[in-house]
């Protein structure tokens, strides 16, 4: 269920991508709440391969947006992740 995007979102003419542990610290999520929201499709990171065949998870603004909706759904509105599920699909064909 999550938004799998292409582009990369563009804050004042620039490209914005953090690494994961800087992602989590800025949603104020852990590594493995954030490897649970991966493997429920909850989220998805924007993927960039490196010169060295390495390829590492960077995250950009819209997923930062999409961590804290996940949040206030699950910590203040009490649902649960199939709730969240439906919930962020809704959402995304709202935005379509």
């Amino acid at each position: 269920m999550a938004r799998r995007t292409s582009s990369k979102t563009s804050t004042r003419g620039k490209v914005v991508l953090m690494s994961r542990s800087v992602f989590c610290s800025i949603g104020g999520i852990s590594e493995r709440e954030l490897a649970s929201w991966e493997g429920e499709d909850l989220i998805a990171p924007v993927r960039v391969e490196h010169v060295r065949g390495r390829i590492e998870s960077l995250y950009d603004q819209d997923a930062l947006r999409r961590v804290r909706v996940i949040r206030t759904l699950a910590e203040e509105l009490d649902v649960n992740i199939p709730g969240i599920g439906v919930i962020l699909h809704l959402l995304d064909q709202m935005e379509r």
